[in-house]
């Protein structure tokens, strides 16, 4: 290959791999901001007021609960495990019977500080932010 082509060749490869961007610790999540009380409120015209609030344990465990318009509708609890950005949830209790497919879910959390959440569902796809309920 002659000098110049190398010369070319070197710059191109080496402006792509400075353009690449840095994912440093990126993709590590401090799991003492992950603990704690967690809560989603929706509004919605047909169904009304949805409200989600679970709570995630720093051993390991998580248990929540959602109420349309005041009235509870779904009790769960079970374990998370969390491995880079994702949150895989294994549903161990919960008051509506669940197939075995919705017993796993995995989320990718997408950003997490010491009020808000927010997650990219596995199993639907759709960005959701939660905001952490003071004690």
């Amino acid at each position: 290959m002659p000098p110049r082509l190398l010369t070319i060749t070197g710059l191109l490869l080496t402006s792509l791999w400075l353009s690449q961007p840095v994912i440093a610790d990126s993709a590590l999540i401090d799991t003492a901001k992950l603990v704690g009380t967690w809560l989603a409120h929706e509004s919605h015209p047909e169904r009304g007021d949805i409200e989600t609030v679970f709570t995630i344990r720093d051993d390991s465990t998580f248990a929540g609960a959602m109420t349309i318009n005041n009235e509870t509708v779904w009790t769960y609890g079970g374990s998370w495990a969390l491995e880079g950005r994702s949150i895989t949830w294994h549903y161990t209790q919960s008051s509506l019977t669940l197939l075995e497919s919705n017993r796993t879910e995995t989320d990718e959390i997408l950003s997490l500080d010491d009020d808000t959440l927010t997650y990219r569902s596995g199993s639907r796809g759709s960005v959701s932010t939660l905001q952490r309920r003071q004690p």
